[in-house]
């Protein structure tokens, strides 16, 4: 297989959404997932799983037109020590992997998923050791936070690692530009999945969500933020890197006007 494009956490939601529409398009897709059905059946929450998963698509395709780090767990994920491994470390280490080949490959780009959760921020020590790879320190702040509050852990820990994955795309844009890969990043704001429900099914973090400022719409499919991702993906999109997308209907520039 030649020109594939990968997709982490493709057996739902966003990564579904996105699976479909290349597939319609004649795009082969290698997605990976810890839920069967996916072409690769791996758990990103551990470091084995993470090696396996970029072992076995190289061994289906070599050189990959594309990668979407996209799997993530939500805020509400009952050990926010796997929110941290998946949201963070399993789209670190997978970007970081893919790399050398994305480069093999005269179109090679990559695209990451942040979220509107970035735009709200998160804990600045944990976003610092996130980024400086000081994954000691990491755990130990996720583990007082646990101990405090485990639901704001949760929410804690998810959103820092999307203000990290926003940040790894800024900070390495120009070690991938030298590489000839082209690295951006899309964050979605509320987007119609069954991670959503289950957010607006919880007491405590539903009434957060229901406050978000609203633009030209409250909530998007997942196929309309995929949509987004998928330009990314294509030539259209060759002379954009290292660019944070906000697919939140407005919500981002509602909450910062100011930020540019």
């Amino acid at each position: 297989m030649q020109d594939a494009v990968v997709i982490t956490g493709s057996a739902a939601g966003l990564g579904r959404a996105l699976v479909d529409i290349l597939s319609s398009q004649g795009v082969d897709v290698i997605g990976i997932d810890k839920n069967k059905g996916a072409d690769v059946n791996a758990d990103l929450s551990t470091p084995e799983g993470r090696e396996l998963a970029v072992a076995k698509v190289l061994d289906i395709c070599s050189t990959p037109r594309g990668v979407v780090a996209n799997a993530g767990l939500s805020p509400i994920h009952h050990d926010p020590l796997e929110i941290f491994e998946v949201n963070w470390l399993g789209v670190k280490n997978l970007l970081d992997s893919f790399l050398l080949p994305l480069a093999s490959n005269n179109n090679g780009c990559a695209v990451a998923i942040s979220s509107i959760g970035a735009a709200v921020g998160g804990n600045k020590d944990l976003i610092d050791c996130l980024l400086e790879g000081n994954i000691k320190d990491a755990r130990s702040i996720i583990n007082a936070l646990l101990n405090s509050n485990p639901t704001e852990a949760g929410i804690v820990t998810y959103s820092s690692c999307k203000v990290a994955v926003a940040l790894y795309v800024r900070t390495n844009a120009k070690h991938w530009a030298e590489a000839g890969v082209r690295l951006n990043c899309v964050a979605p704001g509320r987007m119609e999945t069954a991670m959503l429900d289950g957010l607006l099914s919880h007491d405590e973090i539903a009434p957060g969500i229901e406050a978000l400022p609203v633009g030209v719409a409250k909530s998007a499919s997942a196929s309309q933020v995929a949509r987004a991702v998928d330009f990314f993906l294509k030539p259209a999109s060759s002379f954009v890197h290292g660019q944070i997308l906000y697919v939140d209907g407005g919500s981002e520039a509602l909450l910062r006007p100011h930020v540019i």
